[in-house]
């Protein structure tokens, strides 16, 4: 199949908004934290994504798909699905008291609510 197309350019780049995009580099470092929630085959990452959103935790700036494993030595019909958690405050420094706490909401809601457990 042959097909063909014709685009005025002009027309486009007159009509774009050129909206800066810039923020400041953060004062305070983010600190990371890695879980390994063992699930169900079915729950999917966005399940576990919108968990740890709707817990609205204190400096939580982002909750990253990390990996997902199937296999040995898990039964069929389960997975481990690793996140990691970025916390940053823009005013201060984290303690690892401050966020070992909402770590822990996180896995005590999983387990709860998607019948999650932690990987050892």
């Amino acid at each position: 199949r042959v097909a063909l197309a014709e685009l005025t350019l002009d027309v486009l780049v007159r009509a774009t908004q050129h909206v800066p995009q810039l923020r400041p580099l953060p004062r305070f470092p983010a600190v990371r934290r890695d879980l390994s929630l063992v699930l169900p085959e079915r729950t999917a990452f966005a399940s576990v994504e919108s968990l740890v959103q709707s817990l609205r935790l204190d400096a939580l700036a982002s909750v990253e798909h990390v990996t997902t494993y199937r296999g040995k030595p898990f039964v069929k019909g389960v997975k481990s699905v690793t996140i990691q958690l970025v916390f940053r405050k823009p005013d201060a420094t984290l303690t690892s008291e401050q966020v070992d706490g909402q770590v822990a909401r996180v896995i005590e809601s999983a387990t709860k609510q998607l019948g999650a457990s932690l990987r050892a």
